[in-house]
């Protein structure tokens, strides 16, 4: 139930490494919440943006000996 053209597909398959299980997920919560979207490839860039670690951020922590 999640409708792609081959081109969307293709686009997103160049962008979005795990695309086959985003859209495994988001047919089976499409099927679970009866939600419905206007666009796939849009929901399914937004799902992977979210699901995307956060890269580099400094970790400022110290022990109780050290200071900052």
């Amino acid at each position: 139930n999640v409708f792609l053209s081959e081109t969307e597909y293709g686009e997103l398959k160049q962008e979005i490494r795990e695309i086959d299980r985003l859209i495994e997920e988001l047919s089976s919560y499409m099927r679970s919440s009866g939600k419905q979207y206007a666009d796939h490839a849009v929901t399914l860039r937004r799902w992977a943006e979210r699901s995307a670690p956060v890269k580099n951020i400094p970790d400022y922590t110290c022990s109780e000996e050290e200071s900052l």
